[in-house]
Order: structure tokens, then sequence, then C-alpha cells
């Protein structure tokens, strides 16, 4: 007669320990991620939602990011182009200010010079003016401004 020995006890002992494993390592996976579902054996159809849920947010949240990288380049652009306004004022106000006639040849001559720096500057600011390498404008051209004398 052949006799086997087994201790049913442990083997019952073993199965709750290993059962209680997976559970706790399962809570810890969950504390760990803050996600109530990990993997697809957690609940298919929602960890479906979630994946898609998931891909849709970074999808936005890149859309959101391009989005305010388009707002910096629009700025950037809109304070350049006040600049020029500025210095377009200012080519303006000499060129009303050497037509009033009470201005002599070397006076006229400063007008000139300033006029001309003036334009010097604002096509450089224009050839210079870029985001993120990328220049901001295209070719514009100024007609040449001459303050002649009277």
């Amino acid at each position: 007669m052949l006799s086997i020995n087994t201790n049913l006890g442990a083997f019952i002992v073993q199965s709750s320990l290993n059962v209680s494993t997976n559970g706790l390592n399962q809570a810890i996976e969950r504390m760990s991620t803050g996600f109530k579902i990990n993997h697809a054996k957690d609940n298919a159809a929602n960890y479906a939602i979630n994946t898609n849920l998931s891909t849709k947010l970074n999808a936005y949240t890149i859309a959101e990011d391009n989005a305010n990288l388009g707002l910096e380049m629009v700025l950037t652009a809109s304070e350049t182009l006040s600049l020029i306004s500025d210095l377009a004022g200012r080519l303006r106000s000499l060129a009303v200010q050497a037509q009033n006639g009470n201005y002599g040849n070397k006076s006229l001559s400063a007008l000139n010079s300033e006029a001309q720096a003036l334009i010097n500057e604002i096509y450089r600011i224009k050839e210079t003016a870029s985001y993120n390498g990328k220049k901001l404008f295209n070719d514009f051209n100024l007609s040449l401004i001459h303050i002649s004398e009277p």
C-alpha cells in the first residue's frame, strides 16, 4: 500500500497567501500610478476608454503648446511692428518739420541725416526680426525720403 502524506492546511494557506499577495501588488500599483485601471485585465472596456481619452488629452496638450508658440510669435511680430511704427512716426515728424520753411541748409542736412538713419534702422529691424530662427517679415520697400532744400 502506498501512502502519500499531504498537508492540506498548508496548501490552503499558501493559496490564500498567493491571492493576498496578488491583491496587495495590485493595490500598490494603483497607489503608485494613481490610476484605478493600469492594465486591460483590470477592466478591458474602461482601459480602452481610458487609453483613448489619454491619447486625446496628450494631443490637446500639444495643440495648446503649438497655440502658445504661435501667440508668442505674433507678439514678437507685433512688438517689432510697434517699434517700426514709432520710427516711421518720427520720420513723418521730420518731414513735417522740414517743410515749415524756417530751416537753413545745415538744419535740413541734419534732418535728412536723421531721416536716413531712421530708414536704415527700420530696414535693419525688418531684416533681423525673427522667431525661432524664422524671419518674421517678407520684403517690403520704403521709398527713400530725401528732405530737399527750399
